[in-house]
């Protein structure tokens, strides 16, 4: 009984740890990577950034059929298949021979990881949590920051004192134990094992819905709405910034002359004030209204990007850029999530969100290769700094759109 009163907390923490591999460590160190690929397989380095583009660009596809496959079938089962595809795919990485093998784990790894990635883990947080919603987010996406803050530095040294492909086995070994194991102990939903929401008895969770022509109805609605077209602006320039930046990054940093070692550190340091953002902004979304913490959050953004715009020109602005922008990709990473919940979190939650999701991944994917080819035609990536600060500020001013729009359908129902 004392279990499943509080198995919400069970579930929260083994989504934690398989994102933590899978996004946190695997994703998220993948930049680190793409220089002993280039060297390795003798390709150039916009080539082998090409990868990166490629994996998210993948990963976006199959995301708006896997929101509507979860309002019809078990997450459970979804999560499963996922873990094992997911599982696979680090294998075939650490045993290329080829850079054309390395193409295949950009197609075999993001197909999987859509199914046992962020858009079922949310849709299950949707079904488990009510009250601490929010923190609960919180929790969940400080994994993909705690796992290279502690893998990044590790990762960095096993490439190089081991080489790339030993350092890939041993992190493929690691990451399949923590994805397999804890993809078995999760349930869909509270009540396939009659546990409650929140662990708080007669909390009353989302239930989901299977009747297609409810869901094509609301869909319907939300589509005839701006908010949803001004909020998928604002996620896809946002995602193109935070995609954009962390594929990149390892490049950035070898400009201003950080070896592989160095760089898993700094890498380190950006992904912990990420953990702390993703914390930090969930538990503010409990305690204040979504939409004005959403604000903070890409207020943060454009500060980020501008301090790292400035840490080309002044090396003492490298630590702070790590900070600041590590909060701010953070925090407006948690701040998504329940910033569409707070809008579209109905019975039609998971075709919207794997819609919305479908954008931001994919303008992910066109950030990792625009900021590529910025640094190719420029030189550095100034340009491409400047252009992420452009684009947090066009998010700031959607963002305040929809919130004022939101207040004055608030209060016209009140007053009516």
């Amino acid at each position: 009984m004392f279990i499943k009163k509080y198995y919400c907390w069970i579930i929260i923490s083994c989504l934690f740890i398989m994102y933590m591999c899978s996004n946190g460590i695997v994703l998220n160190t993948f930049n680190l990577y793409i220089p002993e690929f280039a060297k390795t397989f003798k390709v150039d380095l916009a080539r082998a950034t090409g990868l990166a583009a490629t994996l998210y660009f993948v990963l976006a596809l199959p995301l708006p059929f896997i929101g509507s496959l979860l309002e019809r079938y078990s997450p459970k089962i979804l999560i499963l298949t996922g873990a094992v595809g997911v599982s696979v795919g680090l294998f075939v990485m650490a045993n290329a021979g080829s850079f054309q093998t390395l193409r295949y784990f950009t197609i075999i790894y993001p197909l999987f990881l859509g199914l046992a990635g962020l858009l079922t883990s949310m849709y299950v947080i949707n079904n488990w949590f009510v009250r601490y919603k929010g923190i609960a987010t919180g929790i969940l996406l400080m994994a993909s920051s705690v796992g290279p803050a502690v893998f990044a530095p590790i990762v960095g040294k096993w490439i190089k004192n081991l080489g790339w492909q030993q350092a890939a086995e041993q992190q493929a070994w690691i990451c399949s134990i923590l994805i397999l194991v804890p993809a078995l102990l999760i349930f869909s939903h509270p009540s396939h094992i009659g546990a409650y929401a929140d662990g708080i008895e007669g909390t009353v969770p989302r239930q989901p819905r299977s009747d297609k022509s409810e869901r094509k109805a609301i869909l319907n609605k939300a589509f005839s709405q701006p908010e949803f077209y001004l909020l998928a602006t604002v996620t896809a320039a946002l995602w193109f910034c935070i995609g954009g930046f962390i594929q990149n990054q390892r490049n950035y940093q070898a400009d201003l002359q950080l070896d592989v070692a160095k760089s898993g550190q700094l890498q380190g340091v950006f992904f912990f004030f990420g953990l702390i953002g993703k914390l930090l902004f969930g538990w503010l979304s409990d305690k204040f209204k979504p939409r004005k913490i959403m604000l903070l959050s890409v207020a943060n953004m454009i500060i980020g990007s501008f301090f790292l715009w400035l840490s080309l020109k002044y090396k003492a602005m490298i630590i702070p850029a790590a900070v600041v922008f590590g909060l701010g990709y953070s925090g407006t990473f948690t701040m998504i999530q329940l910033y569409i919940i707070s809008l579209f979190g109905g019975a039609a939650y998971g075709p919207i969100l794997g819609l919305l999701t479908f954008v931001d991944t994919l303008c992910a994917s066109l950030g990792v290769a625009a900021l590529g080819y910025f640094r190719k035609t420029f030189g550095s990536y100034e340009e491409a700094f400047l252009l992420m600060t452009f684009l947090s500020l066009l998010s700031l001013i959607a963002t305040y759109i929809i919130n004022r729009r939101a207040e004055k359908i608030s209060k016209a129902f009140h007053e009516g």
